[in-house]
């Protein structure tokens, strides 16, 4: 079995086509979202995709998705030496850490859910340049980079009109532009309301002190402080995703392994590409592989 082993959690994007085999031992948190009126086991089980794929619904049904299958991959014989999130992947990366309780973190997530549904603006993917070149087309609009996820894969975000803008310049400049079918501007000036009303939760949350390292994509680096992770998750919302550089220090820390814990393989695919010297893995692969 490989010893130095992370877990990395995705963000808002692919909604899970049904629930886990141990979600049972998560009625706790199924049961708090009922309570938020957000009846995510009903509407998994009806395949209500509309209601699953707004942003105050999928946010908490994706912590839930990570935190049951992070429990099913240790009963299976895995166990991270740190973990890391992209975005909201942050939240289930606290509570494998010990940082977070499941609970609390499904408490912030209903809020950050709630805090960002709607807001107005949107996102957009450019292929083929390089972050310089993605922020010198940005610098004259109200766009920004919002995820750094790949070396020619950048993200920007921001009000349509200048998303639109953006995307414009990249194709003259020889890239490929893919709008994103998201509902709203993340991780851009835009969501400062958002991040500003979920701060007095945050602040109110007790933070632990991690049981392994957690590499913050709001930093890019190892962090071993659970003061430190409250600070950076304060500004998580309107922060850049640092994505390349959660790679690049998984390869400094000696990780062997990386297990995307989740439904998909959107993080499986960006390390594979990244790093030949690191093997990643689906949860699919990881749950069947012989350990």
């Amino acid at each position: 079995m490989p010893s130095n082993i992370a877990f990395l959690f995705p963000g808002q994007g692919r909604i899970p086509d049904e629930l886990t085999s141990n979600i049972d031992q998560f009625s706790h948190l199924l049961a708090h979202a009922c309570e938020a009126g957000l009846l995510l086991k009903q509407w998994i089980e009806s395949s209500n995709t509309d209601r699953l794929t707004q942003t105050d619904a999928a946010q908490p049904v994706l912590l839930l998705d990570s935190i049951s299958r992070e429990k099913l991959l240790r009963d299976a014989g895995w166990t991270p030496s740190c973990v890391a999130g992209h975005s909201l992947g942050e939240y289930a990366a606290l509570v494998s850490a010990d940082v977070l309780t499941d609970v609390d973190a499904m408490r912030a997530v209903i809020e950050r859910g709630r805090l960002m549904n709607g807001a107005s603006g949107t996102m957009g993917a450019i292929l083929k340049l390089d972050l310089e070149t993605v922020a010198r087309l940005c610098a004259d609009t109200e766009a920004v980079v919002a995820n750094h996820n790949a070396p020619t894969q950048i993200i920007i975000s921001g009000p349509e009109s200048a998303v639109q803008t953006v995307m414009q310049r990249a194709e003259e400049a020889g890239a490929r532009s893919i709008p994103l079918n998201v509902s709203g501007p993340f991780h851009s000036p835009l969501m400062q309301p958002a991040q500003d009303a979920l701060s007095s939760l945050l602040q109110a949350l007790p933070f632990g002190e991690p049981s392994v390292p957690v590499i913050s994509a709001v930093s890019g680096h190892s962090e071993n402080s659970g003061g430190a992770l409250k600070k950076l998750l304060l500004q998580q919302i309107t922060s850049i995703v640092h994505w390349v550089d959660v790679l690049c220090e998984l390869g400094k820390i000696g990780i062997d392994t990386a297990i995307e814990v989740g439904s998909g393989d959107v993080l499986t695919r960006l390390g594979r590409r990244s790093d030949s010297s690191i093997q990643f893995l689906t949860f699919k692969e990881a749950i069947h592989e012989e350990i």
